[in-house]
């Protein structure tokens, strides 16, 4: 019997599962989800066609995980190893992206170049690994053995591969190396405005002077800076919402339960005749130190072991989030010393517990309501609002978690319980706003001020202008405005701050394109108008360059330029890759 011959026959229960089937299958079209299975059960997204592969992504991770591990001592937590899956995933991307980038660029390895990789009189260091001997030569013979052997063919082409991204990656470097390249007339304009020093005298109109009352700004001019500066306003998704917290802090019980645990060691501990093994065999949290220190530098917790005589242990103590005992080991006139047992305080059954309540509390939320279980079981309902790429979330600090829960939701939905590196939450989604431009009812507060300020500025300049355009020079200015003649030395032609008048680095730029003892203004400074006089400019020399500063100087441009470099290089390519992301369908977000 055919398919659509069972399905003719189908009826009850069988027929009802096709139509779910069948309804699946509709609902997994809009997810988008086939293509997911298209692109292979490892690929995670694409970067314009080019797969990011889950073995890939996974041993990255793992890297990034151990190396954590491997520094601190203890695992990431649920936060960092969040930050942690963010960042690779970025890295994947833009690799990704640059591969294409090198194939725009022709940057490729022919067959030739990987020939002479491994053949050639000089080897690539894969090669000289793999068959170097000690004096340095190639142990060629076994090389085109192992070549010329069928059963190795699939281990060759792992390590051509290899080698051929290598030499990509070498000639991408030497790309970007020739794009950031800082000539010596970079490095000794550099010279000059960082030596270069002027003393002004000036008089300044501080904008502030002009009252809101001289201002009047009009509807139309609001929609007109804000349509001319609406990139200022474009915001990325948004969420609202309300959410219940469940607290993993360790409680009285808790603290308690860890006292008892502890003390079960005080009598070994008083008996152990190797006090460093005992403590490191028990997992303190507490290095090891047998030195002598000072009576005043010993840590307030452990101040008992000062009035204690050696060999003996004291009864378990509460040192901030551990519980601890401590063990006089030595004296010597007023110094001492002493080791210490420490455990963490463990919440582990009001983990467990909380995280009972918080599921408990999102089932019955889901039949009756979130407000009301909220307000029957006592629990505190909180605000928050988060945006899509800004992990900060105020009220729970940096939490890509809630991130990631937040783009599975959808408006009035129940999230799952999530958990955070302190707590566990579960949220309803108030409100969602798509990406975009901020209108301006909701800006209209900042834009009014800008508008202000703008207006404030241009009836300064004005006003100055109209005033003491005819005035010779600044003692003029200073009389007929009852203004004090401010003056600031050593000023960097490369500086951006005046003392006794802040940031101004256009001014800055204007004293160093006036002459000296010529009156010049009215200036338009950040927060001011100016009349300034230069009254003395001292130009560097380059003779005065040395050998080692030129490298200096040379070595800080290289690396602002490489930063700035792959900063626009990582923005554009961002910018014009297709990228796919199919984390989401494979629940890893």
């Amino acid at each position: 019997m055919g398919f659509m011959e069972k399905m003719r026959g189908a009826t009850g229960p069988v027929l009802w599962v096709l139509v779910f089937a069948f309804g699946i299958l509709f609902m997994l079209q809009d997810t988008d989800v086939f293509s997911v299975l298209q692109a292979g059960p490892r690929s995670m997204g694409e970067v314009d066609g080019r797969p990011i592969m889950q073995n890939d992504y996974n041993q990255r991770l793992n890297q990034f995980t151990e190396n954590y591990t491997r520094q601190t001592g203890n695992p990431p937590s649920i936060e960092q190893r969040a930050n942690f899956e963010e960042l690779v995933w970025n890295q994947l991307v833009v690799e990704r992206a640059l591969e294409g980038e090198m194939e725009r660029l022709g940057i490729n390895v022919t067959d030739r170049e990987i020939v002479q990789a491994i053949l050639g009189d000089n080897p690539d260091p894969i090669i000289r690994q793999l068959f170097g001997r000690p004096d340095g030569s190639i142990d060629r013979a076994t090389l085109r053995a192992l070549i010329d052997q069928p059963e190795t063919q699939s281990d060759w082409i792992l390590i051509e591969d290899q080698i051929r991204e290598n030499r990509r990656q070498q000639k991408l470097n030497q790309f970007m190396q020739s794009s950031i390249m800082v000539t010596d007339r970079e490095i000794e304009q550099d010279f000059l405005r960082t030596n270069t020093t002027a003393s002004v005298s000036f008089i300044r109109f501080p904008y502030s002077d002009i009252s809101d009352s001289e201002i009047q700004v009009s509807d139309s001019e609001l929609r007109a800076w804000h349509r001319e500066n609406a990139k200022q306003f474009e915001r990325e998704r948004t969420w609202n919402f309300r959410y219940v917290s469940f607290s993993k802090a360790a409680t009285a019980d808790d603290t308690a339960r860890a006292l008892q645990d502890i003390a079960i060691f005080r009598n070994d501990f008083a008996s152990s005749t190797n006090d460093s093994m005992f403590v490191e065999m028990n997992f303190t949290t507490t290095p090891y130190s047998g030195s002598l220190v000072e009576r005043d530098e010993v840590p307030s917790a452990f101040s008992v072991v000062l009035d204690m005589e050696i060999g003996e242990v004291s009864e378990p103590l509460i040192r901030g989030n551990e519980v601890a005992l401590v063990k006089k080991t030595g004296s010597e006139g007023n110094r001492l010393s002493f080791a210490v047992l420490s455990r963490v305080i463990a919440a582990d059954r009001t983990i467990t517990r909380q995280q009972n309540n918080a599921e408990d509390f999102r089932e019955f939320a889901r039949l009756d309501g979130f407000e009301r279980e909220a307000e029957q079981q006592g629990y505190t309902i909180s605000e928050a609002t988060a945006t899509k790429g800004a992990p900060f979330v105020p009220g729970l600090g940096e939490s890509r978690v809630t991130l990631r829960a937040l783009e599975r939701l959808s408006r009035n939905q129940i999230s799952p319980v999530i958990e955070l590196d302190d707590r566990f939450i579960v949220l309803i989604v108030d409100r969602i706003t798509e990406a975009g431009v901020r209108p301006l009812d909701e800006v209209r507060q900042q834009v009014e001020n800008a508008v202000r300020a703008e207006k404030r500025r241009d009836l300064m300049m004005q006003r100055v202008r109209d005033q003491y355009s005819g005035a010779g020079s600044l003692d003029a200015i200073a009389e007929q405005s009852q203004r004090n003649i401010q003056t600031a030395s050593g000023i960097r032609m490369n500086g951006t701050t005046i003392s006794g008048a802040g940031r101004e680095p256009g001014i800055i730029g204007a004293i160093f394109g006036t002459q000296p003892e010529a009156l010049a203004g009215p200036l338009r400074g950040e927060n001011a108008a100016f009349f300034i006089v230069v009254t003395e400019r001292e130009d560097a020399d380059l003779a005065d360059l040395t050998s080692s500063e030129r490298d200096r100087i040379r070595t800080r441009l290289t690396q602002q330029k490489t930063r700035t470099f792959t900063e626009q290089l990582v923005e554009r390519l961002q910018e014009q890759v297709r990228i796919k992301d199919f984390r989401q369908q494979l629940m890893m977000l």
